[in-house]
């Protein structure tokens, strides 16, 4: 296990129990969502964490795919499956750089909260696009944090480099937009729900 699994290994209940910060971003974010999904919709996300939004979005799809790399998280996802009694979702430990991303195999793919805990953002969008039918769509919600506070900015390395927190990738809204142009995507929708937080759909 690589050490950024583990921390997430270690959080992985506090993080399963703790409130989104705002509940009417995320189910603005949830609504945005499944404006896009029809019945027959297959669906992949990376980074799903303890497997909560793949799980709301279930009853409208036809299967999802979700990965994580920390074993911890994908433990309370499949608990959380089991409970509710889903059948058409399946979660597995795997990283993004490591997911086969099969041709034209998904209708949407999602990515929330993830894209500034990776580093190769440049090929795992290339990756996203290859992966998607023609006119499918990547929905990613990322944190910008080239555009957070000064305070915050300053702040991340020094927890970083105690362990309280994960490497981050910074870019802004823009670079962050650019990246998924400079693959192929066209812009469906992109909303900065709040300060250093952009919610994007881009379309193949």
């Amino acid at each position: 296990m690589t050490t950024e699994a583990r921390f997430w290994d270690d959080i992985s209940e506090k993080y399963s129990k703790k409130a989104v910060p705002s509940e009417y971003i995320y189910q603005e974010k949830l609504r945005r969502t499944q404006k896009l999904f029809r019945k027959d919709s297959i669906v992949m996300e990376f980074g799903c964490g303890t497997g909560t939004t793949s799980l709301i979005h279930s009853p409208y799809v036809k299967k999802i795919l979700a990965y994580d790399y920390s074993p911890g998280m994908i433990a309370i996802a499949n608990r959380k499956k089991s409970e509710q009694q889903v059948s058409n979702v399946t979660f597995e430990v795997n990283s993004v750089e490591d997911v086969t991303f099969h041709s034209e195999a998904y209708d949407v793919i999602m990515a929330h909260s993830i894209l500034h805990l990776t580093e190769n953002n440049e090929q795992i969008i290339k990756n996203t696009y290859d992966a998607l039918k023609p006119g499918g769509y990547f929905v990613s919600s990322s944190g910008c944090i080239k555009e957070m506070n000064v305070f915050i900015r300053n702040l991340i390395p020094v927890l970083t480099s105690v362990g309280k927190a994960p490497k981050i990738t910074k870019f802004t809204a823009n670079e962050l937009i650019e990246l998924h142009k400079k693959s192929g995507f066209k812009i469906y929708d992109a909303w900065p729900c709040k300060k250093g937080e952009l919610f994007l759909i881009a379309q193949k």
